[in-house]
């Protein structure tokens, strides 16, 4: 579930900063920002974000991300490097490029090369996301199978992800999400072939099941003076258990001063049909100039 923790915050947080600063007469002002929170189950998490104001108003994203889950047996810790790059988004158009490592040493780790073009007409804007990523599985063989098994396991992975947003001339504004992605091998055995409980630890299992096949989402926002408040909801479908996660959430951030502003959030993940919810929340802050 980590890596569906992750993806949500940066979706909307990239929101957050762009409403926060986008009345800059000048352009948009570097950002840095701050969140940590957790879970009922004993997860933690940490963000640390930089939106830098470049050259001809273009834009350098830095990320930091850390998780640690909750589990008693097996508690596992990922991390995620975000570098990127963005002409002006104020502009009509705007594109750019990621790169994006994720995952945890000996497990299975990530590195995505992703592309980004963002349209903006006078109240819509439509986003762009194709995606080419590396999953490193590593083994963790028992010794009677060990000559037949190599060290590292490598499946290669492509995307595309669509937004849509609408924004109406008061405070309202709305947003639609879809993403599907292909991978280049059967990373659905992981959950269906049990001899593969000797070939990968467990940690690379549980993490494995956090792969998506497709996610949608829907936001709405809502802009008062200096407070913006959104509700989201999310359903991802892992493509190692085909089994659908929801994740709602509500987020409010204020200006504290010219410089700080808050940020909270609370939601619930859920699986199909309800089964085993978790609460989560977090706060964190963003200071500009």
């Amino acid at each position: 579930m980590q890596q569906r923790h992750f993806a949500l915050p940066h979706l909307l947080g990239a929101v957050l900063i762009w409403v926060s600063v986008v009345a800059q007469a000048d352009g948009l002002s570097s950002v840095l920002s701050f969140e940590g929170g957790g879970d009922a189950q004993g997860s933690r998490d940490q963000y640390l974000d930089l939106d830098y104001a470049f050259v001809g108003y273009s834009r350098l994203l830095a990320s930091v991300a850390h998780n640690r889950s909750g589990s008693q047996n097996n508690p596992i810790t990922t991390r995620s490097v975000l570098l990127g790059f963005r002409t002006d988004p104020l502009e009509p158009l705007s594109i750019g490029m990621d790169l994006e490592s994720w995952g945890k040493k000996d497990s299975l780790e990530t590195d995505t090369l992703r592309m980004v073009m963002d349209v903006s007409l006078q109240h819509w804007q439509f986003s762009l996301r194709p995606q080419w990523r590396t999953l490193t599985f590593s083994t963790d063989c028992v010794r009677v199978i060990r000559r037949f098994c190599r060290p590292e396991e490598e499946v290669k992975s492509t995307g595309m992800a669509f937004d849509v947003s609408y924004y109406t001339d008061g405070p309202w504004s709305f947003s639609l999400g879809f993403a599907r992605h292909q991978y280049d091998r059967d990373v659905e055995l992981l959950a269906l072939e049990q001899r593969l409980e000797f070939v990968f630890s467990a940690a690379t299992l549980e993490l494995s099941s956090g792969l998506e096949d497709r996610r949608n989402s829907i936001a709405v926002f809502y802009f008062s003076g200096d407070a913006l408040w959104s509700f989201s909801w999310l359903k991802s479908i892992s493509r190692v258990t085909s089994e659908a996660s929801f994740v709602q959430t509500l987020r409010f951030s204020t200006d504290l001063s010219e410089q700080w502003r808050l940020r909270l959030r609370v939601g619930n993940q859920t699986l199909e049909n309800g089964r085993d919810p978790v609460v989560f929340a977090g706060a964190g802050l963003a200071y500009s100039w």
